[in-house]
């Protein structure tokens, strides 16, 4: 299957609109894709964000704030990227398919990424 990344989130606006939506959030990397040749990301990280704000007007429906959000350690949790970045933390990642790869072949997956019960 592949993804539409911008295209896509604008459409999926214009579906929520049509069943009353107001507002709509926009995640990091929306329906991205990677070239089927390099592998490398087909759209930046973010636009789709960019994407949906540009036309929000036009559209009627206001593209909320939504930040990627990452892991600083235990004494913080989880915060914004930006801040993180701004503090100068340390950012502890595991991928989405580091995650698949990790439940497949029954490898522990960190605490801070995912609740023991649920992996389970």
């Amino acid at each position: 299957m592949k993804m539409a990344g911008p295209r896509e989130a604008i459409q999926h606006m214009i579906i929520r609109k049509n069943y009353g939506a107001t507002h709509f959030i926009i995640g990091r990397d929306m329906a991205g894709t990677k070239s089927t040749i390099t592998g490398d990301d087909f759209y930046g990280a973010y636009d789709a964000q960019e994407t949906g704000k540009k036309h929000s007007a036009e559209l009627g429906v206001t593209v909320t704030h939504y930040e990627n959000m990452v892991y600083v350690g235990e004494d913080v949790g989880y915060v914004e990227e930006s801040e993180a970045k701004k503090a100068g933390k340390k950012v502890v990642k595991l991928s989405g398919t580091e995650f698949r790869r990790r439940l497949r072949a029954g490898e522990d997956i960190p605490e801070w990424f995912a609740f023991k019960s649920v992996v389970e």
